[in-house]
């Protein structure tokens, strides 16, 4: 019998019903050609989990980024949109400042993804579009990031691009809407017979720029103390108040007080947040037209503030043409 070879009979091959004449082969290139099949199944097997792993891995950790990037491109733009009424105009009130606007929704933005807390920064997310919408004071924001995807690459995937699109509109709130005109009397000594209180629906908030503007009609101008108030104390907020117009602030019995109509800026009056604000009559006598001295009227004449006006408000957007106005705000004028 030759080495290497298996040699059966006649009898003994069709037992085992191979073909008589059937040439016998080396068993030791068999072995060979079935581990090296062996092995490329394997490796292609391998690939495969390989790829189902990352894949299961991508998909989570996808939808947390998208999430996170969708965050800040929304907060980005609420911010910015808060602060579209950041200047005032020559009558006092405030007007638009998209520059501004657009220029705090993309710090707003950066402030985000540089935050130890988030992984965006690791990914260098930035926002690569943030405009403005005049017809509806909206600002957009577009933001975009990618992710590295190791465990795909033998599948071809290199990396995950993420994008991300949120617009907010500037909205105001305006209790005297639901109040009317406010009346209050200059007389009696206990200080709610001359003070009125607005329990507000929305709180007022500092944002950039000024936040609360209060009005008074132009006849019979009288002075009066604005503060911003939580459930337990009140802040004066003359201290952060420009008048409007030929309004002042001006002192009254060693106290200053508005006569007329003006701003009000929070943060200059070390004010973040109030969910109240009283408004107090200076009990004095002497009245103002246009911030002409008049003199003291024969009987007391109540102070009329006409019209309250709260800024720095934002709300979402379907997209840049498409604003729907939540209940109870406004948008701005």
């Amino acid at each position: 019998m030759d080495q290497g070879f298996r040699k059966l009979d006649s009898s003994a091959r069709k037992q085992k019903g191979l073909n008589v004449n059937a040439k016998a082969y080396p068993t030791t290139v068999i072995r060979r050609r079935s581990r090296g099949a062996n092995l490329a199944l394997l490796v292609a097997v391998g690939v495969l989990i390989l790829g189902f792993i990352g894949v299961s891995i991508y998909t989570s950790f996808q939808a947390y980024m998208l999430g996170e990037l969708q965050k800040a491109a929304s907060n980005a733009a609420q911010v910015g949109a808060s602060a579209y009424y950041s200047s005032t105009g020559t009558g006092g009130k405030p007007t638009a400042n998209a520059a501004n606007a657009i220029s705090v929704a993309t710090n707003a933005f950066n402030t985000a993804v540089a935050s130890s807390s988030s992984a965006m920064s690791t990914y260098g997310f930035t926002a690569t579009s943030v405009t403005n919408n005049d017809i509806n004071d909206s600002v957009t924001v577009v933001a975009q990031g990618t992710i590295p995807t190791a465990f795909l690459r033998p599948l071809g995937v290199n990396d995950i691009e993420l994008n991300a699109t949120a617009t907010a509109r500037a909205l105001r709130y305006e209790p005297t809407r639901f109040t009317g005109p406010i009346k209050i009397m200059p007389i009696g000594t206990d200080i709610n017979s001359y003070s009125r209180v607005l329990t507000l629906r929305f709180p007022l908030v500092d944002v950039p720029g000024n936040d609360l503007y209060v009005e008074q009609v132009e006849t019979n101008q009288q002075g009066v103390i604005v503060e911003a108030c939580n459930d337990t104390e009140c802040y004066d907020l003359t201290p952060g108040a420009t008048p409007v117009g030929t309004s002042k602030v001006m002192s009254q019995s060693g106290m200053n007080v508005v006569v007329g109509t003006a701003m009000f800026d929070l943060a200059r009056a070390g004010v973040r947040k109030a969910n109240k604000i009283r408004i107090t009559h200076s009990n004095q006598f002497e009245f103002y037209d246009k911030g002409v001295l008049v003199g003291v009227p024969t009987a007391p004449t109540p102070v009329v503030i006409n019209r309250i006006m709260m800024f720095g408000y934002a709300g979402n957007c379907v997209n840049a043409n498409l604003c729907p106005v939540p209940a109870g705000l406004a948008p701005v004028e």
